[in-house]
């Protein structure tokens, strides 16, 4: 029998795509996917969902704000959050209510389905913990910036963290020495650190 899904979140492309996925593994069935959080009770309440997904960031009414709704109802649900980034605080208040899952958005399509199955199975998977702030000199957020980068660009962090140089990078991940340099360069951009100190800094958290 497939896990019913309900899915709330504003961003359609990437409602779409969660649906998507969720429909390829052959192990869910997709109910609803509700774009405007004023009506994500009201769809809940008619469709009886073994699973929500919820996104934490969204107008009118906040994840945060739905899992209160959703607690108080009779029908109860596995809650499984979605986001790029949530504070410590938000991410405490979800255990409290009894969410089952915090899931990061850059999350890989594989992991995302055996998260969900773990879930189901009455686990409590909060992706990477609850993890403290760790702010460097620049004020920047670790957490959040590893967000904010790829995959492809995490692994090359990783490579440049191994001590490897360009021309090595691009020969252990198949790349051309022009991709690798590109990637660095869009790396650079995002991470915007105003101190070699504070990239080293960043590396040993990775």
């Amino acid at each position: 029998m497939k896990i019913n899904v309900l899915i709330i979140d504003d961003h359609v492309l990437f409602s779409q795509g969660l649906s998507l996925i969720l429909k390829e593994s052959g192990k869910f069935k997709v109910l609803n996917q509700v774009q405007d959080s004023r009506e994500a009770v009201h769809n809940y309440c008619k469709l009886t969902p073994d699973l929500v997904l919820i996104d934490y960031n969204m107008p009118h009414l906040s994840g945060l704000d739905i899992v209160k709704e959703l607690a108080k109802q009779v029908h109860k649900s596995k809650i499984v959050v979605l986001s790029m980034y949530a504070e410590e605080s938000d991410l405490i208040k979800f255990k409290e209510l009894g969410v089952n899952g915090y899931i990061t958005k850059t999350t890989p399509a594989d992991l995302l389905i055996a998260s969900l199955h773990q879930v189901m199975d009455g686990e409590i998977v909060f992706e990477k913990g609850l993890q403290k702030k760790v702010v460097l000199k620049g004020k920047k957020d670790i957490f959040k910036l590893k967000n904010n980068l790829t995959n492809r660009e995490i692994d090359i962090l990783l490579e440049i963290k191994k001590g490897h140089t360009t021309q090595k990078i691009a020969e252990n991940l198949s790349l051309s020495f022009y991709t690798v340099e590109t990637h660095r360069k869009n790396i650079n951009r995002k991470l915007n650190f105003s101190s070699k100190s504070d990239f080293f800094d960043f590396l040993k958290s990775m």
